[in-house]
This record gives structure tokens, sequence and C-alpha cells, in this order.
């Protein structure tokens, strides 16, 4: 976690080149908390705006700090530690909600062994990582295993 939030210039431009290759078109990039260098270069190098959200204190909901300028804009959400999807799904409910129609969600980090991407993926989103590590008894070590779409 301290390396993810450490990241290089060089390591977050990496991070998005996969990104960028691997995602169709879309509108808009919807950054969570910790992945808000990754989602402004996404944006940056997509030509598109950079939607940063955050956490409301009262109300426990995402704050958006922009609204979608159409109704049903495509949208992705970058986020940096993926495990049980929750904060993710949480976020495509709320940007659903004002217009953002997202579809994917990509993600610096994916640890496997959570309901993430089982979670995700029963609402129809496609999970795109950069990294996956999985859980063993050993520690982390990179997924050797791949879903297939």
């Amino acid at each position: 976690m301290s390396r993810l939030q450490n990241l290089s210039e060089k390591d977050v431009l990496s991070i998005v080149d996969e990104f960028v290759v691997a995602l169709p078109e879309f509108d808009a990039v919807i950054g969570l908390p910790g992945a808000e260098d990754l989602a402004r270069s996404l944006a940056s190098l997509r030509g598109v705006p950079a939607v940063l959200v955050t956490r409301d204190a009262e109300s426990g909901w995402w704050s958006f700090n922009a609204e979608p300028t159409e109704r049903t804009q495509q949208a992705v959400i970058v986020t940096e530690h993926f495990t049980d999807g929750l904060p993710e799904l949480e976020a495509v409910v709320q940007a659903s909600k004002l217009g953002y129609l997202v579809q994917w969600v990509a993600c610096a980090v994916e640890r496997t062994n959570e309901p993430g991407r089982s979670r995700l993926e029963l609402q129809g989103l496609t999970i795109l990582p950069a990294v996956q590590l999985a859980d063993t008894p050993r520690g982390l070590v990179m997924e050797r295993r791949f879903p297939q779409p």
C-alpha cells in the first residue's frame, strides 16, 4: 500500500499506458481517492475530463467534483487498490444517478482472492487491472490465473 501511494510519475504513466491501450472510447474518467494521479493522467491522454470523487462526511456517499455535460456520458472508474469492489460499486450507483454510464473499472492493483471482480462483473462491468496479486500461504504473488471475459 505504501508503494502504491508513492508511485513515481514514470510508474503512473506505465499503468496509464496499459489503460489507454485496453479501454475503448469513453467520455470521462472518474477517479476514486488514491487514484487521482492515475485518473488525471488517463483523462489527459484521452482528452476527456477527469472527475474526482470524495466521501461526503455526513452522508457517506461519494461527492463528485463535476457532473456530466450531457446525459449518458460513458465513463471509466479508476481505482488504486481493487479488493471487495464495494467502493467502486457505490461510485457506479452514484455516477449513474448523475447521468454517467459506467462500464469499466480500471485498477492499478487487483487482489484476486477478494470478491470484487465477481461482484462488479455481475453488474455488467468490465474490470481492467494493471497488476493482479493473489494471496497465498507464502504471501502475495503475481496472479497466474487469468479470468476469461
